[in-house]
Formats: structure tokens, C-alpha cells, sequence
């Protein structure tokens, strides 16, 4: 579901962030550049969840993911250290999964797409760039729902804002390799763009991970793709692609944070 009006921006004082109308049940935001420099814990408090409850793990743009409740209690100790940079005792993991009342999922970008999954017993936030989502990382996620036998039709899936499929300029292998990921009958031509230079073309990742989905069994009409562009919104997002760089004056990284989490 493409509808622009499904996404609306919220803001509270200095609290600016993207709700999505399909996760209206949910506790959750998609984060922009004035929420920068506040990190999860933060912003979990600003939804009414835990901020000792908040947990992300290290994204290494691979497949994996990690309980948000185990990652949690292992790092207890570290919870009052809110900054992205402490992340060699926190696992990799480029999703999160949250089982447990009062847990919240996150993960930051700044071009990937970040993806909020939500169902009535568990949540998600997956981080899903071109590695990511040629390794199936939203597939994989999905599976885990699935196996524990939350219905398909139960599940909602949100693909916030990301570099457009219009501006993310990829080479033909990178493209090749996200393509083979899609079902045998979907058109390709709803994902990839021509680009004016050899070699090259224009990826639309929101839309394969779509595609993924739905092959997962996910209806269409659960799943909502944001029409915001990072790399073309400078006034909100930031961009790797734009800006060259993910850290600000003082070090501090420049991403957006992305998170869901359950009622307790």
C-alpha cells in the first residue's frame, strides 16, 4: 500500500517524527535529522515505552538478527551508556525482534530502508541496505513469526524513508544480486530504473523488500512504503549518499533511529 497519506509527521515541541497510519496500534517512530543527536533509550521514553527496555544491536549489513530481551539483560550494565559508538559488547545484528511487553526494537539509517514489522504478539525493526536485502534479511525475520504460528494476515509492514528507487544510482552486479532475490513472476521493471551511465542503474529496495514480502505471505494491502527520499530531503534526513559522512561536529553519528515496540 503506496498511499502518501498513511505517513504523518508528528511533532511535540522539539520532538519531530514519521507515524505510520498502518502501526497506529503500535508504539513506534521513524526518525529524522531534528531528533539527532537522541539515541533509542531516549526516544522510547518519548513513546511511553522503558528506556532501559530500548535494544539495537551493531548493523553489519548482513542477515542477522537478535531477541531484544536476551540482548537486554546481557547488556544491563552498559544501558546507561546511550550511544551508538558501544558497540563491541552489543551483538551483530541487523534486526531486532521484541517478545516481551514494554521492549522496543530499533535500528538507524541514513539511506537503507529501516523496516518496522508488528503483529499482537511480537514486533520488529530491520535495517535493510543493498547487502541486507540481498541476503534476505526481511524473509528471514518474517520466518521467525511464521514458525511460531503468527498468521501472515496478522502482520503489518512498514518501509520507512530511504534513498528513492529514482535516486539510488547501484552497478548492474549489486542489481543483479538483489534481483535474484524477488518471486519468478514479479516485474522487475517496478524496481529497476535505467541510469544514464554504463554499468549503472537505479534500485528501488523498498520495493523489493515488498515483493519479498508478499512472497512471505503478506498481504499488500499490509504493507506501507514511506514516498519519503532521503538522499533528496535534506531538510529532514540524513544522507550518506549526500553528505559523504555519518558524524556531526562532535563525532557523534548522523542517522535516523527507527523503532517499534509492544504495550506492556
Amino acid at each position: 500500500m503506496n498511499s502518501p497519506s498513511l505517513w504523518v509527521w508528528q511533532q511535540v515541541e522539539d520532538w519531530r517524527w514519521l507515524h505510520c497510519r498502518l502501526l497506529s496500534e503500535w508504539p513506534h517512530a521513524f526518525g529524522c535529522r531534528q531528533l539527532h543527536p537522541r539515541q533509542p533509550p531516549q526516544l522510547a521514553a518519548h513513546l511511553q515505552l522503558p528506556p532501559q527496555r530500548a535494544a539495537w544491536g551493531q548493523q553489519v549489513h548482513g542477515p542477522d538478527w537478535m531477541w531484544a530481551d536476551e540482548a537486554i539483560d546481557a547488556l544491563y550494565p552498559l544501558l546507561h551508556q546511550a550511544s551508538p559508538e558501544v558497540t563491541g559488547s552489543r551483538p551483530q545484528a541487523d534486526a531486532v525482534i521484541a517478545r516481551r511487553g514494554s521492549d522496543s526494537a530499533w535500528v538507524c539509517t541514513a539511506d537503507c530502508v529501516p523496516i518496522l514489522l508488528a503483529s499482537r504478539e511480537w514486533v520488529a525493526a530491520i535495517h535493510a541496505g543493498w547487502r541486507g536485502t540481498a541476503a534476505k534479511i526481511l524473509p528471514n525475520v518474517l520466518q521467525q513469526f511464521l514458525q511460531v504460528g503468527i498468521p501472515a494476515s496478522e502482520i503489518r509492514v512498514a518501509m520507512g524513508p530511504a534513498i528513492s528507487g529514482a535516486a539510488y544510482q547501484v552497478g548492474a552486479a549489486v542489481a543483479e544480486q538483489v534481483l535474484q532475490t524477488l518471486p519468478p513472476e514479479w516485474d522487475t521493471g517496478t524496481v529497476l530504473l535505467p541510469d544514464p551511465l554504463p554499468g549503472k542503474v537505479r534500485l528501488d529496495l523498498r520495493r523489493v523488500n515488498q515483493a519479498q514480502a508478499q512472497a512471505c505471505g503478506i498481504l499488500a494491502e499490509h504493507i506501507a512504503l514511506s514516498p519519503h527520499c532521503t538522499l533528496s530531503q535534506p531538510q529532514d534526513f540524513f544522507s550518506y549518499r549526500r553528505d559523504g559522512s555519518l558524524r556531526d561536529e562532535q563525532g557523534r553519528y548522523c542517522v535516523q533511529w527507527s523503532g517499534i515496540g509492544l504495550w506492556a
